[in-house]
């Protein structure tokens, strides 16, 4: 994986988010924090270098992780995107195209994995 490749984390969830940032920050990449979609949409603004894009679903506010998904992807085509949720898997269509979507609670390997896969 590349160093300095960037993942913003969108968790709102503290501890859930700390961990989260701890997986990928163990895997080599750095990290930016959100706790939710429009902070998260504001920081992808003053960040264009953000590569990955790792988001829970159900968040406070009036967007949502899968709405922030397919924001993210049309303002940043080349962003890699990860969806997690505890609540509900989701169908390939209903995410945006190469989306990669992480069952909660996911494992270190997993989310290792995915990650290795997008920034390949």
């Amino acid at each position: 994986m590349p160093p300095l490749s960037i993942v913003l984390v969108v968790e709102d969830e503290p501890i859930i988010l700390l961990a989260a940032c701890d997986m990928v920050e163990s895997a080599g990449l750095i990290t930016k924090e959100a706790t939710n979609a429009t902070r998260a949409l504001s920081i992808l603004a003053e960040n264009p270098s953000i590569a990955i894009l790792f988001t829970d679903i159900d968040m406070p506010g009036p967007i949502d992780g899968v709405a922030l998904a397919f924001e993210a992807r049309a303002r940043h085509p080349m962003i890699g995107i990860i969806i997690t949720s505890g609540r509900r898997p989701l169908a390939r269509h209903e995410m945006p195209a190469g989306a990669i979507f992480l069952e909660k609670p996911y494992r270190e390997r997993a989310l290792t994995e995915a990650l290795a896969n997008l920034l390949s």
